[in-house]
């Protein structure tokens, strides 16, 4: 009987457990395997209110790209445009048509006006080829003053010519958005200088819930990422939108995950731009009754430096017994991949215990009982 109970308590340092007591946390942050030099931080309403509500890193790097150079403006010719020339005449026209008159109908005074379109690509080398002129250089220049120089040389050969040019269509001169957006694809940059949210109110706006979608930009060779719902039209993250630039929408949900002493393990998503701590612990259903110690709440968070490279591991205490905790909790805002551990309540240990004794002595005692 005595050995018996001698194994039965040497056995209650092992019985199976889903979390850690308040003391084992506590004794392992001052103890040589807190190797990630962790600190356990009470939570209280000055540390609630010092919690910044939105992810500033991502914002930072995206703001950094507007410092790029700004091209002077957006509808400059360049090479793989697709060029509309309107060439308009008096009196007798040069490309014929229903503006063309006689010689006599001229003298006469009589005289009208006719317009050619001629469409024209772009060549890699920057030249283009049109009637009566041949080739000419178009890359580099802006509409109003290659229409210019087109005009110059008509006049050789028509009657008070006068052009205009418009880009029909340029593929350099585009951005390319993808991804979770309505209608992904490359869109032509104007000269609304359109911006990063401008840009995807364009392709249709994003088909996702904006708490989960994750901006992935590139500019050349340089890449960030941004959460979108982060983003507001007056920051200036929302910068001006190249040629060449890259926008892609990828879904990447927030959340939480739960541990301990809880009645289920479980991965708590952001239904909306902000969760606080509060409503975190009731959609996790909170600490089970019968087994979680209501004053060992623990948030464990890897919380970044100001550059966004290091992170500092740091677990915030909770007392749920405390009542002012409550309004804390409503106070404190979660960030995406924090982890809520419920500690086991120690006196669980000891019920554990008690049951396994029982298990171990019962039938003994009742087969006793039945013998005499």
């Amino acid at each position: 009987m005595f050995a018996l109970t001698a194994v039965a308590l040497g056995g209650c340092q092992s019985l199976p457990i889903n979390a850690p007591t308040s003391r084992n946390i506590v004794k392992a942050s001052t103890g040589p395997q807190n190797t990630l030099n962790y600190s356990i931080v009470e939570l209280d309403a000055a540390v609630a209110a010092t919690i910044p509500p939105r992810n500033e890193t991502g914002l930072v790097r995206m703001a950094a790209f507007a410092n790029t150079s700004v091209p002077p403006r957006s509808d400059m010719v360049v090479a793989g445009d697709e060029l509309v020339i309107s060439v308009y005449e008096a009196g007798v026209s040069l490309f014929g048509g229903a503006g063309a008159i006689s010689a006599a109908s001229v003298a006469a005074g009589a005289g009208t006006s006719a317009a050619h379109n001629i469409t024209a690509s772009v060549r890699e080398d920057g030249s283009i080829t049109l009637p009566y002129i041949g080739r000419m250089e178009a890359g580099g220049s802006y509409p109003e003053d290659l229409a210019e120089r087109i005009r110059a040389r008509l006049s050789q050969y028509s009657q008070s010519p006068q052009v205009q040019v418009a880009i029909d269509a340029s593929v350099n001169n585009t951005a390319y958005i993808s991804g979770t957006v309505v209608k992904s694809g490359r869109y032509r940059l104007t000269s609304a200088h359109e911006r990063l949210l401008d840009m995807i109110a364009l392709a249709g706006g994003i088909a996702i819930d904006v708490n989960d979608a994750e901006l992935y930009f590139t500019r050349g060779d340089v890449s960030t990422t941004l959460r979108l719902a982060d983003l507001r039209a007056e920051d200036q993250a929302n910068i001006q939108i190249r040629p060449g630039d890259r926008i892609e929408i990828r879904k990447e949900r927030k959340s939480i995950t739960v541990f301990g002493a809880t009645d289920k393990v479980s991965e708590v998503p952001f239904d909306a731009m902000r969760l606080t701590l509060a409503q975190a612990i009731a959609r996790s259903t909170g600490p089970a009754d019968s087994r979680a110690d209501a004053r060992g709440v623990y948030l464990f968070r890897l919380e970044k430096s100001a550059d966004g490279e290091a992170a500092r591991p740091v677990i915030y205490h909770i007392d749920m017994m405390n009542p002012q905790t409550y309004f804390v909790a409503q106070m404190f805002q979660m960030q995406d991949k924090d982890v809520i551990l419920y500690a086991n309540s120690p006196s669980n240990l000891t019920q554990k215990f008690v049951s396994l004794v029982n298990m171990l002595f019962s039938p003994a005692l009742g087969v006793r009982f039945a013998t005499q």
